[in-house]
């Protein structure tokens, strides 16, 4: 089943996660090369290697975020390049 973007309702998260922590990792994984590669193969030990502790609702949001993402053909962490008019776009809505 595809994971529609208007499904994932922040406010079903707001009490349990860290907005900072997941806007720094959205940002890491449009603009750091190195990261998405490793997030490619396994996005657990690229969280653990780039100092990310997540907890269980941050992880399950950025689970349904990417899951979300791929489903509309769009996945920063397994984008090996990123076109720089998409990064400025993002980094735009990320605020």
């Amino acid at each position: 089943m595809k994971e529609d973007l208007k499904s994932i309702r922040f406010e079903d998260y707001e009490q349990d996660v860290r907005v900072d922590v997941l806007r720094r990792l959205a940002e890491q994984a449009m603009s750091d090369a190195a990261f998405r590669a490793v997030a490619r193969e396994d996005l657990m030990v690229a969280l653990e290697q780039f100092g990310y502790e997540l907890n269980d609702r941050e992880l399950e949001l950025v689970l349904r975020f990417r899951a979300a993402l791929a489903d509309a053909g769009i996945d920063f962490f397994l984008q090996e390049h990123m076109d720089e008019h998409f990064l400025t776009l993002m980094s735009r809505m990320a605020g």
